[in-house]
């Protein structure tokens, strides 16, 4: 009876010997898995905080583009008051030929930053699909990370 119980417990000690390679394999696949997630988290925020700067800065452009905007009606304003004096007849000045000057230049300069709002509201609406993405996938990462420790603690339940 001796033998045949050394011989049982040889076996199962090589069978939980086995189980336990298989397990270190496990865990070495799981800590790989885990890393690689790391860095994707990690990418992700950087993107994500990239295209926080992005907004911020779309922002303060839109912001400076009406104040422009503001500006050039004021000067709109100040030009159809001043173009013409009327002291019995209508006489132009030479003030407003300076003032209609600055406003085609401003006009100009209006249409340009025009254009590149537009341009930064396309490329904004561009981030925040991305970003939407992002956070998805971001989601999608932290579930995988769940059911990664959740296999872990199963595997450490079964030591």
């Amino acid at each position: 009876m001796d033998n045949k119980e050394n011989i049982d417990l040889l076996a199962s000690f090589k069978k939980l010997l086995a189980e336990n390679k298989s397990l270190e394999v496990r865990l070495k696949e799981c800590t790989k898995i885990i890393n690689s997630r790391d860095s994707e988290i990690e990418m992700l925020q950087m993107m994500l905080s990239e295209a926080n700067e992005y907004r911020s800065s779309t922002d303060s452009q839109l912001k400076e583009l009406k104040e422009l905007q503001g500006y050039v009606n004021d000067l709109q304003q100040q030009v159809a008051g001043t173009t013409y004096m009327v002291t019995g007849r209508e006489q132009q000045i030479t003030a407003p030929d300076s003032a209609g000057h600055q406003l085609e230049k401003l006009k100009t300069a209006h249409a340009y930053l025009q254009s590149q709002l537009t341009d930064l509201q396309s490329q904004l609406l561009e981030i925040n699909k991305r970003n939407l993405l992002l956070q998805q996938q971001t989601s999608r990462i932290a579930e995988l990370e769940s059911l990664l420790g959740n296999a872990e603690e199963e595997i450490n339940n079964r030591k």
